[in-house]
């Protein structure tokens, strides 16, 4: 009898000995992936927010390069949207430049913003043409003359091609062909300029415009405000500031309040709490509870609209008219999201990309990558976060084109500056203010329609909410 329990004894501690082999053997195994590798799955495992989604181990390729297999834990079905085609990922990861990383932009511009379309003409041959969006100040477009309406059709001597396009975002000197579009007589030239050689552009201030007008008695206020980011970089909050000033000096008094968040594609929570503390109703700065993030475990972490920086001058809104386009996502859409229980919204445009999702940045220990995963959803106080498919507008309109029913690009005639009361978007908030409730309708004309191409705006942005913590 002995002999048996001594038996099952010695047996019992085999296994138990083999079951620590075993251990040894597979955190040997993890010892032995790639530094960065290990340092993306852990990472990714425990702060993804569709961590239930990552792949097997026994699925993944550890000796891929970093962005590789970063991208191969992501989870498409939820992580991103498909774009012209191809799958964009919200989650990413980069290296982090030599320089300090903030939101300085180093690629070398035009300084334009543009929308392009595909012409085909009759015997076949197919030619582009670019609509100049807006121009940034100081910049080579600026000094060349280039304004907003205009279209530009040739480059150099040739009709602009599908090369062409993308050198748009900045190249070397170049002479370009200017047109004009009217309905009823298509393009005119306009005139010819010279387009200096491109620069980089160091400083890109998001408050684009911003001015007040009288419309029925009423002093109203218009901001065009072109990404929620503090300032020239992680330490600075010049650009907040400029906010905070705007909201005590030229926007003080006003009545009513039209925001053009149509090129803006997101930036920094902070930021998105300012802009909500400055519009909102007095109330939304006692909150307690203005919204939430849920992160993977279903855990909520609250936050107010106060920004420790300062929260400007509360201009105690009642309603608000946002102007928006497809380019608007991210802290865009949650200004929007958060706003909407405490006052009346008339959101103007065409409807918005659709992300309510927001990333931390997270940096390797060796300081050579960051990521960006998706951590966490938003919601307003009201638990709302149903606009994943984007926000629709009150009334929608396009910016500067409209769609056929096949989603081909109408063009329009008449394109304003942005801040021009004539232009297209902003006229229709006025319209509302004065009491008219109507809008003006482009020139009639004979229907004509053109395929859509690229958009400058698309590859300017990540589309993000950056949650920092101010």
């Amino acid at each position: 009898m002995k002999q048996t329990k001594y038996f099952y004894l010695l047996f019992i501690c085999l296994v138990l000995n083999a079951c620590n082999r075993e251990d040894d053997k597979l955190n040997s195994e993890d010892d032995d992936r790639p530094e960065t590798a290990a340092w993306i799955e852990d990472t990714m495992h425990k702060r993804y927010f569709w961590n239930q989604e990552i792949p097997e181990t026994g699925k993944l390729n550890y000796t891929a390069d970093p962005e590789v297999f970063f991208t191969s834990l992501l989870y498409k079905a939820m992580d991103g949207k498909t774009l012209n085609g191809q799958h964009q990922y919200f989650s990413y990861i980069e290296k982090i430049p030599a320089t300090a990383y903030g939101y300085v932009q180093e690629d070398y511009t035009y300084g334009f913003e543009f929308s392009s379309v595909k012409f085909r003409q009759q015997d076949g041959r197919e030619y582009y043409g670019a609509l100049v969006l807006y121009v940034m100040p100081g910049t080579p477009a600026q000094k060349a003359g280039l304004k907003r309406g205009d279209w530009i059709i040739y480059v150099n001597d040739h009709l602009l091609e599908a090369g062409d396009v993308e050198s748009l975002y900045g190249d070397v000197a170049r002479t370009f062909r200017i047109f004009r579009w009217s309905d009823s007589d298509g393009f005119i030239y306009d005139r010819q300029i010279e387009m200096d050689t491109a620069e980089p552009l160091v400083e890109n201030n998001p408050v684009y415009r911003a001015e007040t007008y009288t419309v029925g008695g009423k002093k109203v206020g218009y901001l065009v405000y072109n990404s929620f980011k503090a300032g020239i970089n992680d330490d600075d909050h010049s650009y907040d500031d400029e906010l905070r000033a705007l909201s005590s000096g030229t926007f003080s008094g006003v009545d009513e309040f039209v925001l053009d968040l149509r090129y803006n594609g997101g930036g920094l929570l902070s930021c998105a709490r300012l802009m909500c503390a400055i519009l909102g109703p007095a109330k939304v700065l006692s909150e307690d509870k203005f919204g939430y993030l849920e992160y993977n475990d279903g855990s909520k972490d609250y936050f107010t609209a106060n920004n420790r920086q300062g929260n400007g001058n509360n201009l105690n809104l009642q309603r608000l008219f946002v102007l928006v386009s497809s380019n608007s996502a991210s802290a865009s859409e949650a200004v929007i999201n958060l706003l909407d229980p405490y006052m009346d919204l008339i959101v103007i445009g065409r409807t918005t990309f659709g992300k309510n999702v927001g990333s931390d940045p997270i940096k390797s220990t060796d300081g050579i990558w960051e990521m960006h995963p998706i951590t966490c959803k938003i919601f307003n106080n009201k638990g709302k976060s149903d606009y994943a498919a984007g926000w629709i507008p009150n009334i929608e309109k396009g910016d500067v084109f409209d769609y056929d029913n096949r989603g081909y690009v109408t063009l329009q005639d008449y394109i304003y500056e942005l801040g021009d009361v004539r232009e297209r978007l902003f006229s229709i908030a006025l319209d509302h203010i004065a009491g008219a409730k109507t809008y003006r309708a482009a020139a009639a004309g004979a229907a004509k329609t053109y395929e859509p191409e690229l958009n400058s705006i698309d590859r300017k942005t990540a589309r993000e909410l950056i949650i920092d913590h101010d």
